[in-house]
């Protein structure tokens, strides 16, 4: 038992480790311009949690730059549960320092059904008199398109007894489907969080108002 104890306690210092070096990592890269402008307004404070591991971090996004920092802040705007590969992933993605457009479909595949959980997550998000005046239906289909192969990443927003349900894959009959591209995706959740900071009903109906809009590109309805 001694010797078990030792060991599993020896494999825990070990994922630490790897986990702070992943976080090394991931702070050297993200410092480029471009890095740091691909990730302008999707978020000011991130906490990342790592299945399996007690050592999670807030990713915080300065304007200028991104630190991170161990723990989780009182303060962040999302929650992200994310498997230590998908960290491991998203540094290997953007290690140039530079992201074309299928390295962005990969780092937002990682990201796309927790953040999107966690954004519908926020209050003013599953009151629903904000969901009709924007008109957004109660069953949706989502599909983040790979840019460069038919590859794509799929959730089903589902909206009951005042809230949102996002469920990996294609479930029941949709209203409407949309087929967004990695920059659609990151539009659509930079004018939401900006909408959710602000928090006025002005704000939210302009938001409903560019939302309709928006929605045209990348979506289509169904009887």
């Amino acid at each position: 038992m001694k010797y078990l104890i030792i060991f599993c306690a020896f494999i825990s210092n070990l994922f630490a480790q790897e986990l702070e070096s992943a976080m090394d990592a991931w702070n050297n890269i993200m410092q480029t311009p471009e890095i740091v402008d691909y990730f302008h307004g999707v978020f000011d404070k991130l906490g990342i949690t790592v299945d399996g591991m007690e050592d999670d971090f807030t990713v915080h996004h300065q304007g200028d730059i991104i630190t991170f920092t161990k723990g989780i802040d009182d303060d962040i705007d999302f929650l992200v549960p994310l498997q230590k590969q998908n960290i491991l992933n998203m540094i290997s993605h953007s290690k140039d320092g530079k992201i074309n457009p299928e390295e962005s479909w990969r780092i937002l595949s990682v990201l796309f059904t927790p953040l999107t959980y966690e954004t519908l997550k926020v209050p003013t998000l599953a009151t629903n008199w904000r969901r009709k005046l924007a008109g957004v239906e109660d069953l949706i289909h989502v599909y983040l398109l790979n840019p460069s192969v038919g590859e794509a990443n799929k959730h089903t927003l589902i909206y009951v007894k005042g809230q949102w349900l996002v469920i990996e894959g294609l479930h029941g009959n949709p209203r409407r489907t949309y087929r967004m591209t990695p920059e659609q995706s990151l539009e659509y959740q930079r004018r939401t969080f900006a909408a959710i900071k602000k928090d006025s009903f002005w704000e939210w109906w302009r938001f409903a108002s560019w939302y309709k809009e928006w929605r045209k590109a990348c979506s289509v309805t169904h009887s």
